[in-house]
Parts: C-alpha cells; sequence; structure tokens
C-alpha cells in the first residue's frame, strides 16, 4: 500500500474521503425519515394546540412562504426559525412544534419557507431567509409582534441561513435598523463554507470559490453588533460540526459582540433539533433568558 503523502490531505488534515464523511450524515444515519416523523408528530400536535396562521407569503415565489404561530399578548417577541436539510431538502412544516412551548410563554413562533437546492442556489436561500426576516420587521403591527423584539434560530443548513441573517447589513441592503435582530440561536451549522466546497456538497451546491466565499458568515461578521449569539451542536456531531460553531464564536467574540458555545449532551445531529421545544433542555432554557421570558 503507497504512504500517504501530505497532497492527500485536501482540507485540514482530511483527506477526501474523510472530509466527505464529516459531511455526509447519511453515512451514520441511513434512515433520518425516523428522526423526520419525530418532527412532523410533535409538529401536527402542536398545530392543534396552538392557533397557526399558515403559508402567509412574504415575496412573489411560491416559496415564499412563513408559518405564524402567533402569541396572544400583542408586542410579543418574536422568533423567526430556518429549517435545515443540506440546504436540499426539508420544509417549515417540520418545525411547527416548538411553537407549542414558546407561543404559551408569549412569544411568536415563525418558520420560514424557501427554495431548495437544486431547483433554487445557495445564494437565492440566503436571500430568500433574509426577506423573511425584513417581512416580520415591516409587518409588525399588522400581526402584533414587536419589530424590537425580534430573533432568529436555526438548525443544520438552517443554522448557516441563521448566521448569514445575523452578518447582514440590513441598512445598506433593505433599508432597516442595523441592530434588526436582538438575539439569534445557530445549532449544527456551517460558518465557513470552504470545506463545504472541497467536499462532496459541492456536487449539487456547485459553488465557485467567489460562491462559497461571499456565503460564508465567518468572513463577514459586522464590526459593529449588540446582538447577543448562541450557537452550538450536538455532542455526538462530527468533529467539523463541532470545528465550524467553536471557530465562528471565536471570530465573534475577537469582534468585541457577546456569544456563549453549547453543546447538547446525549444528542446527535438528527435529535438536536427537537432541543428547540423541549422545556426541559438547556437550549430551550437559555433561549427563553436570551428573550426575557
Amino acid at each position: 500500500m503507497p504512504q500517504e503523502t501530505t497532497r492527500d490531505k485536501i482540507f485540514l488534515d482530511y483527506t477526501q474521503e474523510e472530509l466527505d464523511w464529516q459531511y455526509d450524515h447519511s453515512k451514520r444515519f441511513p434512515d433520518t425519515s425516523l428522526f423526520q416523523k419525530e418532527r412532523g408528530d410533535a409538529s401536527l400536535a402542536a398545530q392543534k394546540k396552538v392557533k397557526g396562521l399558515l403559508n402567509i407569503p412574504y415575496g412573489n415565489d411560491k416559496r415564499e412562504v412563513l408559518d405564524i404561530f402567533p402569541a396572544e399578548n400583542t408586542k410579543a417577541p418574536v422568533i423567526v426559525f430556518m429549517h435545515g436539510g443540506a440546504w436540499t431538502r426539508g420544509s417549515k412544516e417540520g418545525y411547527s412544534f416548538p411553537a407549542a412551548e414558546f407561543v404559551p410563554r408569549g412569544v411568536t413562533w415563525v418558520a420560514t419557507e424557501f427554495t431548495n437546492v437544486p431547483e433554487g442556489t445557495l445564494s437565492n436561500q440566503v436571500r430568500q431567509n433574509r426577506d423573511a426576516v425584513a417581512w416580520v420587521y415591516n409587518n409588525a403591527e399588522a400581526y402584533g409582534w414587536d419589530r424590537d423584539k425580534i430573533y432568529i434560530a436555526g438548525h443544520s443548513s438552517g443554522a448557516h441561513m441563521c448566521a448569514m441573517s445575523l452578518v447582514t447589513d440590513w441598512k445598506q441592503l433593505y433599508d432597516l435598523p442595523r441592530d434588526l435582530i436582538k438575539g439569534a440561536i445557530a445549532i449544527s451549522g456551517m460558518y465557513d463554507l470552504e470545506a463545504v466546497y472541497l467536499s462532496y456538497r459541492n456536487t449539487y451546491l456547485n459553488l465557485s470559490q467567489k460562491d462559497w466565499r461571499e456565503n460564508s458568515p465567518i468572513f463577514h461578521i459586522p464590526l459593529v453588533s449588540d446582538t447577543p449569539l448562541l450557537i452550538g451542536c450536538a455532542e455526538h456531531d462530527t468533529a467539523e460540526f463541532h470545528r465550524q460553531p467553536e471557530d465562528f464564536i471565536k471570530a465573534w467574540q475577537s469582534a468585541g459582540h457577546s456569544g456563549e458555545l453549547i453543546k447538547l449532551m446525549d444528542r446527535h445531529h438528527f435529535t438536536g433539533s427537537m432541543c428547540f421545544g423541549e422545556v426541559e433542555h438547556p437550549l430551550f432554557n437559555k433561549i427563553c433568558e436570551m428573550i426575557g421570558v
């Protein structure tokens, strides 16, 4: 067997096969439908518990819609959640479940829908989620939440969308306040897309070098921000899904911003998302502390 050379390492200390494994959850969980069913069942139960306004348009495309679960109180804080699915699958329908716990606490829950790859591009997903957050700000009076209490959250590729929204220059792009977002929660996401670009995932993302750089939030951290960040991963995520939030929180804090790293113990990539709706879990409690409910 020929001795491995440094040329076989394509990113950090990973060979191509090793890097692909780090970003391919199906290698460890061939039947992800089990976890999708769990989220789906919990979301259907939540929709019976709290009233929802489903498929509210925030844009002109058929996929540019929101599910809104409004709190009864006026001027409620609002969480805008961005679903995961490797940018290619998943939908807002599987993420109603946290509304069952947040709405009774006086927090409005909003789940975004957007165009999955390959029907759309990664850059378009970023734009769509930014548009959704801007829509939430602009439509606060119509729906009764507080535009000065907008929080964003996401899991997996949705955490990447969340981070891209976090680093948005809202003044330049939307003529909205720079501090539009009052807090962000990103779990098991990717924030430096160079590794993604070099992995098998780019066979469907089709990112250029310019694309991955422009869509890597770690390179666009604002110089000024008062937005607290809660970022982390599941204990049994791969090493790369530990490295990504660790590197981002270091960069965020090095820029002078407040943030905290959290590890979801005894969870893996797919069970970690359920923590957004589990009242006894530290993640849920830290989100409530951030919002002040």
